[in-house]
């Protein structure tokens, strides 16, 4: 298989399984009770306990968050590309079969609370249903687009922004969101993780792109800034590789970034293993996993970055072939990186 269509699918595919991963312990912040239930180390799907937030999946299933991500993804391979209206129009029948509570459904999370709120309740329009949740639900989507136009600056720039916007309209949750979406694309093309920033920078300036986000609503000039947010990637490299800051075991990095679900702590764990595994996509994700807290949500932000580095072809086949309908998922992942 062609190198960069490998790691297009690796991104994926990592997004999914990282995930899925996370539905068993997912929220757990007492990590005692986490080891009690799933053992000192997890690294295989498992089912949640009874009365936990995704009780009622199987083992391999994805979360509602990874739901939504394989929409995209089967919005993107049956259109041909990303088509905003065919998006919306599948989101929509998702939103519908919700009553807008968390458990009204896979475990719904803040952000697609709002989302419902503002669209079966409001009626608001899509261009002002997105939420000031400060989650990582947007930035998990990014990785389908990114494997789509990973080839295409211009294209995958405006689908990023717009499609996180549909959910998330924070400033610094949507800036984050779209430069993981960027990184990601670098990551597919072939730079590795500490020099992926520059590239973009010095990409986006060779072609006279602004790194804003336009965002559409009443002001038509208002936009948000992300430029700063590209910077951490090659932080993370760096400090991944400083003889002065070592952690160990490496799960015990995710107490020091924090472990609620702000993607603020969520993004810079998973910048940080999939630069201290820069080549080992289980030892990155696996570490993202067991440390607790919003796991899953760092999960599948690692599995994104790792398998676009690594490639399908370094994801652990038994990881693969254990997510739960695996064979649809990588034709359609095919199918958009063809």
């Amino acid at each position: 298989m062609d190198k960069k269509r490998d790691r297009a699918m690796g991104a994926i595919m990592g997004t999914l399984v990282g995930d899925a991963l996370g539905v068993g312990p997912h929220w757990y912040y007492d990590l005692g009770q986490l080891r009690k239930d799933y053992g000192e180390w997890v690294d295989n799907y498992t089912r949640p306990k009874p009365g936990r937030f995704h009780s009622g999946l199987e083992a391999g299933e994805n979360s509602q968050t990874g739901q939504v991500v394989t929409i995209l993804l089967e919005s993107v391979a049956e259109q041909g590309g990303y088509d905003e209206g065919d998006f919306t129009a599948r989101l929509d029948s998702l939103l519908d079969t919700l009553d807008g509570t968390p458990r009204g459904g896979r475990y719904t999370d803040h952000a697609m609370r709002d989302v419902w709120q503002a669209r079966q309740v409001l009626g608001l329009p899509w261009s002002e249903a997105g939420s000031l949740s400060d989650t990582a639900e947007a930035a998990i989507r990014t990785p389908v687009l990114a494997a789509r136009y990973y080839d295409d600056f211009g294209k995958l720039m405006k689908f990023l922004a717009s499609n996180v916007l549909l959910t998330h309209r924070d400033p610094f949750i949507a800036g984050q969101s779209v430069a993981l979406g960027l990184i990601t694309a670098g990551l597919i093309n072939g730079y590795n993780i500490g020099e992926v920033s520059k590239a973009i920078f010095k990409f986006a300036r060779e072609k006279g792109f602004d790194l804003v986000i336009q965002v559409p609503k009443k002001n038509p000039k208002e936009e948000i800034s992300f430029a700063d947010a590209l910077l951490q990637p090659s932080w993370s490299y760096n400090a991944a590789r400083d003889p002065g800051i070592r952690i160990d075991p490496a799960a015990a990095a995710c107490s020091l970034f924090g472990l609620a679900c702000t993607l603020g702590f969520m993004l810079p764990a998973a910048y940080y293993y999939a630069s201290r595994f820069e080549t080992l996509f289980y030892e990155a994700v696996m570490s993202a996993l067991n440390g607790g807290g919003n796991n899953m949500a760092r999960s599948a932000l690692t599995g994104a970055l790792s398998g676009a580095q690594v490639g399908l072809t370094g994801i652990p086949e038994y990881l693969i072939k254990g997510l739960y309908d695996h064979e649809r998922l990588l034709g359609m992942a095919e199918k958009i990186t063809s």
